[in-house]
């Protein structure tokens, strides 16, 4: 949803995660990293109430978020509240430290910034929210972007990297490839660890509750974050898609939109050596 990294600064990571594993290693031509900022940066063509669908499901997303960040983050001890929330840790056995009743998308993307995953301007966790609701809620924009994945997945694809909502979109564009390419899936702080509202919404949709495995997916690795209040609600896919993902919590320090932490993690390396390998 934003620019994203130089072509070159990812290959440097794949790179040296990868060497480090002693596998083989990428050139700048094998690698194609996409950019959907063009997409998000559209308005929205939706109904009206698609947008009001967006908007609580945003919401939603951001309480998710708080009550999963109070678990396993600390909260920066300076200003005890920030728009009605305490920011380090819940009083009165209120459940996420919710306090005075708010719970607008400000106020808890401004609670949220407390802690280090979302560190940085006020709205940043908000503005994350917004766009997976919109990813999840806009057919036309998810279309365009799961349509601009596939036409980068070619025959010879071995790897295909998806971090954060890049993981959902990639899931989602593997699963109507089919059986029109064989690729090891790597899924770094997915939108798919998310709560239950995420998940609901796949496409396709779970039956029984149990998610789809795309054809196109021979190995699937999934690796979270200790550190991220978005993927560790469900870090576990195995739960949701069924046996055969490898599923990895990793304790690196991330934070809301970058990548460089997972690439550089061992266990993220030996993930893109045996994809690269085969």
């Amino acid at each position: 949803m934003r620019r994203t990294d130089p072509v070159q600064r990812v290959v440097a990571a794949l790179s040296s995660s990868v060497r480090t594993m002693r596998g083989p290693v990428p050139r700048a031509g094998d690698v194609n990293v996409l950019d959907f900022a063009d997409l998000f940066a559209r308005p929205a063509e939706s109904a009206d109430a698609a947008d009001g669908a967006a908007d609580e499901l945003t919401t939603e997303l951001l309480r998710a978020w708080w009550t999963e960040a109070v678990r396993i983050d600390r909260f920066d001890a300076g200003a005890d509240r920030r728009g009605g929330l305490l920011v380090n840790g819940p009083i009165d056995g209120s459940i996420g430290g919710i306090v005075h009743g708010a719970e607008e998308p400000a106020e808890l993307s401004a609670a949220l910034g407390g802690g280090a995953y979302f560190r940085g301007p006020p709205d940043l966790a908000e503005t994350e929210a917004r766009a997976l609701s919109r990813y999840l809620t806009d057919l036309k924009l998810r279309h365009e972007a799961r349509d601009r994945t596939q036409g980068a997945i070619l025959p010879g694809t071995r790897v295909v990297i998806g971090h954060g909502l890049g993981g959902l979109i990639a899931y989602e564009a593997l699963c109507a490839l089919g059986d029109g390419a064989s690729v090891t899936l790597v899924s770094l702080g997915a939108a798919l660890c998310g709560p239950e509202q995420i998940f609901g919404r796949l496409e396709p949709a779970p039956r029984n509750e149990q998610g789809h495995w795309p054809a196109a997916v021979r190995r699937w690795f999934n690796v979270v974050a200790h550190s991220d209040p978005t993927a560790m609600i469900a870090p576990q896919l195995t739960a949701r898609f069924g046996p055969g993902i490898e599923d990895e919590v990793v304790e690196i320090k991330s934070s809301s939109g970058d990548i460089q932490p997972y690439l550089l993690d061992r266990v993220v390396g030996r993930a893109l050596a045996t994809g690269l390998a085969r």
